[in-house]
């Protein structure tokens, strides 16, 4: 009875006050959480409980990532809240004084920009210290979990995969499932896609490996790739 009083007086709360709670919550959990597990803790219905996540994912209080399951079938969507984001405002100050006036140019210095960007994570990361960071021998696995871990900061909700290719080269597929900056990667790809590919190429630390960005191979997901031999 008391679970079924406290449910109303959940429902009953006013829609900012819902997703106060549902700030909380996700930010309580150990890890990722899926709007079932939120809905059922908050006695709402699993749609209004998306209705506030999206809210959360738009504002950037929180990133959407993927839940492994046990068995098989697709991963589940979860949600992390965010602490430690990495945002655009530095790189503005970059992309302000490199963009050019054609496509062509954009691009070139987006994607320097980008390894700039590069550059200011890995110095000020702990994570990425010269120490722990693989180097042209290192481990290919290691260095992708490096690499997928500052995109998840930056809210992109990645999901790591890796194969070999049809030449035999090892490959590894980062799906990016959550653009941040999914609008402007829609209206200036030349922008936004190379800047995160100079990005990506410059966390590779010229080790040898081929990087390239594929965007929107879905309509809501891109894919980073990085080849070795």
């Amino acid at each position: 009875m008391l679970d079924q009083r406290r449910g109303v007086r959940s429902q009953r709360l006013p829609r900012n006050q819902q997703r106060e709670r549902v700030l909380r919550l996700v930010g309580e959990a150990d890890g990722a959480v899926d709007a079932a597990e939120i809905a059922t803790r908050m006695s709402l219905h699993v749609t209004t409980v998306r209705f506030h996540l999206d809210a959360l994912c738009e504002d950037g209080s929180v990133a959407r990532t993927r839940i492994k399951r046990d068995g098989v079938g697709r991963p589940r969507t979860g949600y992390v809240a965010v602490r430690d984001r990495l945002d655009y405002r530095s790189l503005a100050e970059i992309l302000a004084m490199e963009l050019g006036d054609t496509v062509a140019e954009r691009r070139e210095r987006a994607e320097r920009a980008g390894r700039r960007w590069a550059d200011r994570i890995l110095a000020s990361d702990d994570s990425a210290a010269e120490s722990d960071r693989p180097g042209p021998d290192g481990d290919s696995d290691d260095e992708a979990d490096r690499i997928a871990g500052i995109f998840e900061r930056m809210g992109f909700g990645p999901e790591l995969t890796m194969s070999v290719n049809r030449d035999g080269r090892r490959e590894c597929a980062i799906r990016l499932h959550a653009c941040p900056v999914r609008d402007l990667a829609r209206s200036h790809p030349e922008v936004s896609c190379g800047m995160h590919l100079g990005l990506l190429r410059g966390l590779l630390n010229g080790d040898g490996a081929d990087a390239k960005l594929e965007p929107f191979v879905e309509p809501e997901m891109c894919i980073a790739k990085i080849t070795r031999d």
